[in-house]
């Protein structure tokens, strides 16, 4: 009788019309209850019987409740919602069908449109699949969805990859074309070096080889010639095949799997600088002076070359790196023998040159996550960088700097990669931090190429890891653009890669950008969006890596749970809860949160993270900071979420 009273529904029309309201973004937690962060930064609670009305980043108008000195939110209207598909895993019995998000801040119920026709469709328990959510529950009676597609079998030892692919929405296989590979271009006239010595040095296993090397000594210094394969000569621009390869942007490498940009034919068949067989290629031969700098301008020409020698990065290190070789060592003959020795000298002197004018980032070792016929991990192998590694970083670091300034001078296009130092309204900051360390400048001078340049050699010869990880956070963030910049952490006034077009999109539209000037023909117009479009993608990528690796680590870790084994760990961030760091001897990542830095619950209460300053401090005293080197041990393994718990090995207090 009483809900068709018109005085009470008067009643609570007025009380609803006094609320406060505000509008935010849920962010769930694991425990059940959430948080609505709204636009100026202020949070309410949101009890878990009210979020399983909303989904974790769902932008929502909500009712504030005050109680005392507490508030909560309690949702009323979807404004946006950006959980339209998610991939969730099949729990099929005979008497229920339900699925479980592989998010973990997705807990809401989910009602299945036609659940119980799943099994007869192929569907079996334990599979994992891609979900469409029909409605949401503020929009109607509930969470309705549909199951849209089979993502991996329920005994698919590598689902993983799969679920990763389709979580963060990339293919999980190569592009198809049925086409007849040939040149699309023969009014480009290329020379024939096929007769010269070309080399490649990649992995072992490595199917799309796109760089070959070839090196003279002259009275100057050094003639080096970088070939880029050139798959531009196939795929036609504006074509689907180009289509494709744009909404790729990049070949996607996870362990033991990648998914190419080009079919396969291409990347790994007839663009693949093969030993032995005749190749398109984009030349680019760069005079080193004697002291290491680039002489002049380079020649960018179009040739036909052949590789006569395929090298890997083991080989040619060990050779390099000892005067003699144990018996069954490779070695390779007189002429390979002489041509690595050359450029070895070459890379030495052009490395040094860039120390000493340019930044050089520091080296960071490779981690590679070795895979049995389960999908398990049964080794990592930590890979420092060698010198075969050097031989080919700088000749492409070199080849980059040359087309950026080609591209720069004759078109004023490209795909170019800039970065602009310290963030404008960081640029104080800096200069104060910097003073702190014998280093004066002036904050204006710190946003110029030259005076970032000169103050990041200065802070080299301090060999101060806090002092590098301080400033780092200061920086803005790189990016991709179609017009020329400079790359402050480069310290170079262009940037544009052009080696790896069989792997990224932006290198292939530069191999078509040198190609127009090369021939004198109008170039299409570089898209402004372009580095945008490439940074999303690159994102996503990102993401999948990081789901898969992280979840690897979880499972070849599990066994060390609680164990006394120390751990060697850089401190790389730190932040109120804790510090984040990362093994030195297998890469992985833990978090150690501020309760586990001291020896009990009562030391934990004197420890404070200052995110700011990037240090640990008792009691005032600073006792940890970033770039520390720390033993941590492992205390829990968290598969579902991907993380890894650590505490110190040696507590504060």
């Amino acid at each position: 009788m009483f809900q068709d009273n018109p005085l009470l529904n008067q009643l609570k029309q007025t009380m609803q019309e006094n609320t406060p309201k505000r509008t935010g973004i849920v962010k769930a937690s694991e425990r059940g209850f959430g948080f609505l962060e709204t636009d100026k930064g202020k949070r309410f609670f949101i009890a878990p019987s009210d979020m399983k009305k909303v989904l974790h980043g769902d932008r929502i108008n909500a009712s504030i409740q005050e109680n005392g000195d507490k508030s909560s939110a309690q949702p009323l209207q979807l404004k946006q919602t950006d959980t339209t598909e998610f991939v969730a895993q099949l729990s099929i019995s005979d008497k229920r069908v339900s699925i479980k998000a592989n998010n973990p801040l997705l807990l809401a119920f989910f009602k299945i449109k036609g659940a119980m026709q799943l099994a007869n469709k192929g569907y079996h328990d334990g599979d994992w699949v891609k979900v469409k959510l029909l409605t949401h529950a503020l929009e109607g009676n509930g969470f309705l969805t549909e199951i849209v597609e089979k993502i991996a079998e329920y005994n698919d030892p590598f689902a993983y990859r799969l679920i990763a692919v389709a979580t963060h929405k990339l293919p999980n296989k190569a592009p198809e074309f049925d086409h007849p590979w040939q040149v699309i271009d023969p009014e480009l006239e290329r020379e024939d070096l096929t007769k010269l010595p070309f080399f490649t040095i990649d992995g072992v296993n490595t199917q799309d080889m796109d760089d070959a090397l070839y090196v003279e000594e002259n009275d100057q210094g050094w003639a080096l010639t970088v070939a880029i394969s050139d798959p531009s000569a196939y795929v036609p621009e504006q074509s689907e095949m180009d289509a494709e390869a744009k909404k790729r942007s990049f070949t996607l490498y996870l362990p033991n799997f990648n998914v190419p940009m080009l079919p396969r034919d291409l990347s790994d068949s007839l663009c693949s600088l093969k030993e032995g067989e005749k190749r398109a290629t984009i030349c680019s031969t760069i005079q080193i002076g004697k002291g290491g700098e680039i002489v002049g301008e380079p020649v960018f020409f179009a040739a036909w070359i052949k590789s006569h020698y395929r090298l890997n990065y083991h080989d040619v290190s060990t050779y390099l790196e000892n005067d003699e070789l144990k018996d069954g060592q490779w070695k390779p003959n007189k002429i390979l023998s002489q041509l690595l020795n050359i450029l070895d000298k070459a890379t030495e002197a052009r490395y040094q040159w860039r120390c000493e004018n340019t930044v050089v980032m520091k080296n960071q070792p490779d981690y590679t996550l070795k895979l049995n016929n389960k999908g398990e991990v049964y080794e990592v192998l930590c890979e420092p960088r060698r010198t075969a590694n050097r031989l080919v970083e700088e000749s492409m670091i070199a080849a980059n700097v040359c087309a950026g300034d080609f591209l720069a001078k004759h078109l004023q296009a490209g795909v170019f990669n800039v970065h602009s130092g310290f963030a404008t309204d960081r640029l104080e900051k800096a200069a104060t931090l910097l003073a702190e360390y014998g280093i004066t400048v002036e904050a204006v001078s710190l946003g110029t190429l030259e005076g970032y340049v000169k103050m990041r050699q200065e802070v080299a010869l301090l060999h101060n890891a806090y002092l590098d990880h301080r400033l780092r956070r200061l920086l803005s963030y790189a990016d991709t653009t179609a017009t020329p910049a400079p790359h402050f952490t480069m310290g170079v006034k262009h940037y544009a890669t052009w080696t790896s077009p069989i792997r990224k999109y932006g290198d292939l539209i530069n191999h078509r950008l040198i190609k127009s000037v090369l021939t004198q023909q109008t170039a299409t117009a570089v898209d402004p969006e372009i580095g945008a479009h490439l940074n999303e993608a690159r994102k996503s990528q990102r993401m999948a890596e990081r789901d898969v690796n992280n979840l690897l680590y979880c499972c070849y870790l599990k066994d060390q749970e609680n164990s006394d084994w120390r751990y060697k760990a850089e401190i790389f961030d730190i932040v109120k809860a804790g510090c984040r760091v990362r093994v030195q001897e297998n890469g992985a990542t833990f978090f150690v949160p501020s309760s586990l830095l001291g020896k009990s619950s009562a030391d934990a209460k004197k420890i404070e993270c200052v995110r700011e300053l990037g240090v640990v401090k008792v009691a005032d005293q600073i006792e940890l900071q970033l770039g520390d080197v720390i033993d941590v041990m492992l205390t829990s393994v968290k598969a579902e979420s991907r993380q890894l718990i650590a505490k110190l090995a040696d507590p504060l207090g």
